[in-house]
């Protein structure tokens, strides 16, 4: 429930266990291979930086050029899962990975990362980013520290560009969101965090991580993280209202179970939690979530139509009503809603 920006990784992991292929290829890292993954890599005819497709280059060259100032010698070459199998094209500078491009067999370039201290942005580029940026923070940025773009399916460019703690997302140009961590909150945040603590009986353990997200002409929203009794929790604050917008009971939630099963038989029982979760109805969703988010969150769902998302995936419930924001419910096999999260 983290910003839509910390929750890529674990739900895409997520909707690949659920769907069968495994979260490893589902979170689309790149890891440096040891020297004796390296030989068998040359060994097995699999690409590396020495026969790897000139095109490939190429493709990556030329994307690379619309973000950065002059080109780069790629170090490595290797693939990788990002949606689909791509070639990964990197390269170091002191030891250190300073960029890297995704590139499709078919010389489509998916994602650019730039590590900004080994690398400067094309001016065009820090120009869009420094003016979205004092539209969104109204103030001029610092100095950029990373750069992360991908190319969507769809044909929309998502460009996610990071000053020290902070962060803002274009989506094909245009302000998309901001947000980042932060050391403190307010009084008023702790003591609504406090409260919403103790409608599910938890206590703290310790100080939250907490977090902010931000969109253009938006309050902006708290996000603490919380180690309790019970598990982890997340919650959504809204700033000045000192609204709760969202709670995850991470201990209920599914990506728990399904990171609890055995080793014995993982791929059992994955699927009986597979098959549950399938097995719900809407209205055996609906009328467990109007009594559950009553209880956690002080949330009244009565009169709220509900619809049933992603169901091959991760599955979810959007509630809607009309004058009223949706809400979307996340539930477990067991059919308990973990989290809510009012739309805003």
């Amino acid at each position: 429930m983290k910003s839509s920006f910390y929750k890529v990784v674990s739900t895409a992991a997520l909707a690949a266990i659920i769907a069968g292929t495994g979260a490893i290829g589902a979170t689309g890292t790149v890891q440096a291979a040891s020297a004796a993954e390296a030989g068998q890599t040359e060994q097995t005819g699999k690409v590396n930086i020495k026969n790897v497709d000139k095109k490939l280059v190429d493709a990556a060259q030329a994307k690379l050029k619309e973000c950065a100032k002059g080109s780069v010698s790629f170090s490595k070459a290797e693939t990788t899962e990002y949606n689909g199998e791509v070639v990964s094209l990197s390269w170091q500078k002191n030891g250190q990975l300073s960029g890297s491009v995704y590139v499709k067999p078919d010389g489509k370039v998916v994602r650019v990362y730039l590590d900004l201290k080994y690398a400067q942005l094309n001016d065009t580029l820090k120009s869009k980013l420094s003016s979205a940026w004092k539209q969104l923070y109204q103030k001029a940025p610092s100095g950029f520290t990373s750069l992360d773009v991908n190319y969507l399916e769809d044909g929309s460019t998502d460009i996610m560009a990071f000053c020290n703690n902070e962060r803002i997302t274009l989506v094909d140009g245009k302000v998309e969101s901001g947000g980042g961590s932060l050391k403190l909150v307010p009084a008023a945040i702790q003591k609504a965090a406090a409260q919403a603590l103790s409608r599910v009986g938890a206590k703290a353990k310790g100080s939250p991580r907490i977090y902010y997200s931000l969109k253009p002409n938006k309050k902006k929203v708290y996000e603490l993280e919380y180690s309790t009794n019970k598990g982890n929790i997340e919650l959504e604050i809204e700033e000045t209202t000192n609204r709760l917008l969202g709670i995850d009971l991470g201990y209920l939630s599914l990506i728990k179970e399904l990171g609890n099963v055995s080793k014995e038989n993982p791929g059992e029982e994955t699927k009986a939690i597979q098959d549950k979760v399938k097995s719900y109805t809407l209205d055996d969703l609906k009328k467990s979530a109007v009594k559950q988010a009553k209880e956690i969150m002080n949330l009244n769902l009565a009169g709220y139509g509900a619809e049933l998302k992603d169901v091959n995936t991760y599955p979810y419930v959007v509630f809607s009503k009309k004058g009223s924001p949706a809400v979307k419910g996340y539930f477990n096999s067991k059919g308990e809603f973990h989290s809510f999260v009012i739309e805003h």
